[in-house]
């Protein structure tokens, strides 16, 4: 089970949460960083925070979890277009649905703007976690709308 005590360093990222924790989540948080610096462990911590179950969290069996990550070597649009098709949908037991887009540097162009159109206007109840090792490969419109969790 991972929580924020588990993930290494990070100490500026940790506090960036654990504010967000005390004012209220935004919408999306970009995590990002370079390849192994623990930006996945986090975001699944700060997921299992807000879902208040790290245990399912982990395990993705959480029923308000979605998970999306890269399929060979890119996001396309399909997998996009899944998230969208859920997004609307009420959480099932937590106040809230988390979605995390791992690899999120690796989406192709057509599922950065499927994914854009979701973070300009996401139900009250959805939280992104996006996480990315490089941020020059996302639009300026999405990176805009996320916090970013360095």
């Amino acid at each position: 089970m991972t929580t924020f005590a588990d993930v290494p360093e990070q100490a500026e990222a940790k506090r960036l949460l654990g504010a967000a924790l005390a004012d209220g989540p935004a919408h999306a948080y970009l995590f990002h960083g370079p390849a192994g610096v623990g930006k996945r462990p986090a975001a699944q911590a700060f997921a299992g925070v807000l879902l208040g179950d790290p245990r399912r969290v982990d395990a993705r069996t959480h029923p308000d979890l979605r998970v999306t990550e890269a399929l060979g070597e890119m996001i396309r649009i399909d997998e996009i277009r899944a998230l969208h098709h859920d997004l609307h949908m009420r959480p099932f037991e937590a106040d809230r649905r988390v979605y995390v887009v791992f690899d999120a540097h690796r989406m192709n162009e057509d599922a950065a703007a499927a994914l854009l159109k979701d973070l300009e206007e996401p139900p009250a109840y959805v939280t992104f976690l996006l996480v990315a090792d490089e941020l020059g490969h996302l639009p300026e419109t999405i990176r805009s709308r996320c916090q970013l969790v360095p």
